[in-house]
């Protein structure tokens, strides 16, 4: 994953972030998804100004985990929004 890149948010997507859980709401594809406390924290920095890697580093030291699981969960979590059309 080139970890360059700089992903936006849909504008398809309404969102909300209570006690730590984003609920993504995608009315176009009637779809609700609830995100636990590492997908809401990288969702949130996710604003088509930050890169994979500001928000890798982000995580890490967030949540005190290694690079490589870091860049794996991260990496299957934004294939998972990409595929959902919840970000670009």
């Amino acid at each position: 994953m080139d970890l360059s890149i700089v992903l936006t948010k849909s504008p398809d997507a309404a969102y909300r972030t209570y006690d730590g859980q984003a609920t993504i709401v995608l009315p176009s594809r009637a779809q609700v998804s609830v995100l636990n406390e590492v997908g809401s924290a990288v969702w949130e920095r996710i604003d088509g100004r930050r890169s994979l890697q500001e928000i890798l580093d982000g995580i890490m030291e967030e949540f005190e985990i290694t690079r490589d699981r870091a860049l794996t969960d991260l990496e299957a979590f934004v294939a998972d929004l990409r595929a959902q059309g919840m970000v670009s």
